[in-house]
């Protein structure tokens, strides 16, 4: 993907979404080893994926607000604005995908096929309300999973994951979506504050 002058976020928000996604995702991926298959609990459905294949299943389901969201172990695919969005799990820098080319069902990202990066002020704002969407999502999730299973199954989930620890207490990782979200918000406010500003000398 080339460079852009423009960016949808700047590089410490992109650290802190993918310092949380990450969280998040691994906690999902425990989610849907549950017996119950909590995601699909939840109400997404699910598209398997077929054995001998690379990859992971695909979930697919509504943002809140609307649009919808497909996610993957590598990262989630948003539908707002008019525009297709991936945000990838490593790098959480958002990228515009081409709907009509992608061969579905996908299970690796590369199956998603060229992505680029947002190019206008029009792209970056559609880029910048799916990831506000998606974390949007990520945190009623959260609250939704710790009202139904206790703070007990999420720390039993990043008890498991060895490699790394929480970016955050677990307690907050939805709220922590949420002040994300709210960051965000507020470089697309400030972008529309701009775009009104008088010009010097006018």
């Amino acid at each position: 993907m080339g460079s852009s002058l423009l960016q949808a976020l700047p590089p410490d928000v992109r650290r802190e979404g993918e310092r949380l996604f990450d969280i998040s995702m691994w906690c999902i991926g425990r989610d849907v080893s549950h017996a119950d298959n909590l995601l699909m609990r939840r109400g997404f459905t699910r598209e398997r994926i077929p054995a001998g294949r690379k990859g992971t299943s695909a979930y697919s389901g509504a943002l809140p607000g609307g649009g919808a969201l497909t996610l993957w172990g590598f990262g989630a695919l948003c539908r707002v604005c008019g525009e297709c969005v991936y945000v990838p799990r490593d790098g959480f820098a958002p990228s515009l995908v081409e709907e009509g080319r992608v061969a579905w069902p996908v299970f690796e990202a590369a199956g998603l096929g060229a992505r680029r990066d947002p190019l206008t002020p029009r792209e970056c704002s559609a880029a910048r309300a799916a990831v506000v969407g998606l974390a949007g999502w990520l945190a009623g999730y959260e609250e939704w999973v710790v009202a139904l299973m206790g703070a007990g199954w999420r720390h039993e989930c990043v008890a498991a994951r060895s490699r790394k620890a929480s970016p955050v207490p677990v307690e907050r990782l939805a709220m922590a979506w949420r002040q994300l979200a709210g960051r965000i918000e507020a470089l697309e406010r400030q972008v529309v504050n701009e775009s009104f500003a008088p010009l010097a000398g006018a």
